[in-house]
């Protein structure tokens, strides 16, 4: 009967160290308040830096996300064979369009997807910001959103997380987050 109690104690302390770890990864740290189902938001003074982000693009051009510092830019983690990230793209290129004069970049991280795939799928769409080859999804894994695609981040111009979208984005929603976040002085 011990040894029994001795396993259920060790697959509890092992679950809990699995939990802290994965609230770590999910943006436990990050001050997430939902503002809307799927929309969520970080006030300015609670604010934490972006995980680094630099690597190679879909065209095999390098990028490293500190270049957009100054900007307010917007990351979207995304796969061509992911529906909801199929039927997200157009609304991302209009916001994307509509908001360039304001100085707002938008990049693109690809994940668990074949280059030729995704290039392909940046073409047909029309997609005209660069996006990051993330194939084994190690870049997408120390970034604070979920498992599931897409996922879109908002940051600051400081380089700050200030919302994210745990869903598909739609132009209605992202678009107030982003100029919103533009507005901030």
């Amino acid at each position: 009967m011990i040894p029994g109690l001795f396993a259920i104690a060790a697959l509890v302390l092992v679950t809990a160290g699995c939990s802290r770890g994965t609230e770590q990864a999910a943006g436990g740290d990050y001050r997430f308040v939902q503002s809307a189902p799927g929309i969520e938001s970080v006030a300015a003074g609670s604010r934490t830096p972006a995980p680094p982000l630099a690597g190679s693009q879909v065209n095999g051009q390098p990028f490293d996300l500190s270049s957009t510092r100054g900007s307010v830019t917007v990351v979207n983690f995304w796969a061509s064979w992911c529906a909801p990230c199929r039927a997200e793209t157009p609304n991302l290129e209009s916001v994307a369009k509509q908001t360039q004069g304001q100085g707002v970049r938008f990049v693109g991280v690809n994940v668990k997807d074949s280059r030729s795939a995704a290039a392909s799928f940046m073409r047909a769409k029309g997609v005209s910001y660069p996006s990051l080859y993330d194939d084994d999804g190690t870049l997408a894994a120390t970034w604070p959103v979920p498992v599931t695609l897409p996922s879109t981040v908002v940051l600051d111009r400081e380089g700050r997380i200030a919302a994210r979208f745990r869903a598909a984005v739609s132009s209605d929603d992202l678009l107030p987050v982003v100029q919103r976040v533009s507005a901030e002085t």
